[in-house]
């Protein structure tokens, strides 16, 4: 679990971006078809995966050849790679999903709370600015850390918004959106976080 999250930071770090404020313009809303039509205006589209899906900005992403781009982890799986198409001072806001089959069954709000441990004690410049209890759409209790870190020395120092979901099939995903460090509300990216579901 370290050595994938140890990648993950350095996914984070190869995926560099920022969002313009008025780019920043997206919300979530249930599933009914008049909210939809209001999500595909506000810029959300529903990118379904095989074991996932998530709802990402419209000007962001997916970065299909991943190999090329983005190194594999030593543990898991790169499910995916998301990249905001708006860029500023060479940083682009980014969303990394990995998984890994887990031995036993944990809670998705365990296994963000270890992860999250690791993260503290490992990276560089690390602070925590909030953490709480986190509910995804679909009622999974998760938590939700938002703390500013670097991964070396030379890496700049970045604002993450992390969290993690177990689904029933013992296979987690740890999920973690990379933002600029200036970047004060991080509401709308937990609500995209929010939309994760399990298949």
């Amino acid at each position: 679990m370290l050595k994938k999250i140890t990648i993950l930071i350095l996914l984070s770090f190869l995926l560099i971006s920022c969002w313009e404020k008025d780019k920043e313009t997206w919300t979530t809303s249930s599933e009914t078809k008049k909210e939809e039509t209001v999500k595909k205006k506000a810029g959300l589209r529903n990118y379904p995966w095989a074991d996932f899906s998530i709802k990402i900005p419209a000007a962001w992403n997916v970065i299909t050849d991943k190999k090329d781009i983005v190194p594999n982890p030593n543990n898991g799986v790169l499910e995916l790679a998301i990249t905001s198409s708006e860029t500023k001072n060479g940083f682009a806001n980014n969303l990394i999903i990995l998984s890994q089959k887990l031995e036993k069954f944990t809670t998705s709000k365990d296994y963000s709370i270890t992860n999250n441990v690791w993260a503290e004690n490992e990276y560089l410049n690390y602070f925590k600015h909030s953490w709480k209890e986190f509910e995804f759409e679909d009622w999974e209790k998760s938590m939700i850390y938002v703390f500013d870190a670097k991964y070396s020395a030379e890496t700049p120092t970045i604002k993450f918004i992390q969290t993690a979901y177990v689904c029933t099939n013992k296979k987690a995903f740890f999920i973690t959106t990379a933002v600029p460090l200036e970047t004060k509300d991080t509401s709308k990216y937990e609500k995209m976080l929010a939309t994760f579901k399990c298949k």
